[in-house]
């Protein structure tokens, strides 16, 4: 039975495939045109989380409510090149990982049909937060795992 549900999960889980957020390499672009030519879904976190709670969904009050801003690193704005903090206030390194986790949960149900990997970018960027403390919590990454 064990190994009948392990084999079943491999063949129709997706692979999530993490994509570090670095806006000089315009990575958005990259992920969306790969996503279309190998039907990947693509989901941009930071643009995620603006777009719930710009429309004040029950999920980005929810974000909203979990919010813990942290200070950025100063060498974010010179190499991400970022004219407004748009990017940088929306990072998913402001908000608790199980409220960043449950939006990306339920964006899967919503979005996903037969994509067999997922592009998920932005979700781990802690390399951007000042502090070594912040940066050396529970990393984004190991939780998604």
């Amino acid at each position: 039975m064990e190994g009948a549900a392990r084999q079943l999960r491999e063949l129709f889980s997706a692979r999530v495939i993490l994509v570090n957020h670095e806006k000089r390499l315009d990575v958005d672009t990259v992920c969306a045109n790969l996503a279309i030519k190998y039907n990947m879904l693509y989901i941009s976190v930071y643009q995620l989380i603006n777009q719930h709670i710009n429309d004040k969904t029950e999920l980005g009050k929810y974000l909203l409510k979990n919010k813990r801003a942290k200070p950025l690193n100063e060498n974010v704005r010179v190499t991400d090149g970022v004219e407004d903090d748009t990017e940088l206030e929306y990072s998913a390194a402001h908000f608790e990982l199980k409220a960043v986790l449950r939006l990306i949960q339920q964006t899967l149900v919503e979005k996903r049909t037969d994509q067999q990997y997922i592009l998920l970018e932005g979700m781990n960027n802690n390399n951007k937060l000042e502090r070594e403390s912040d940066r050396l919590a529970v990393r984004n990454m190991d939780e998604l795992f």
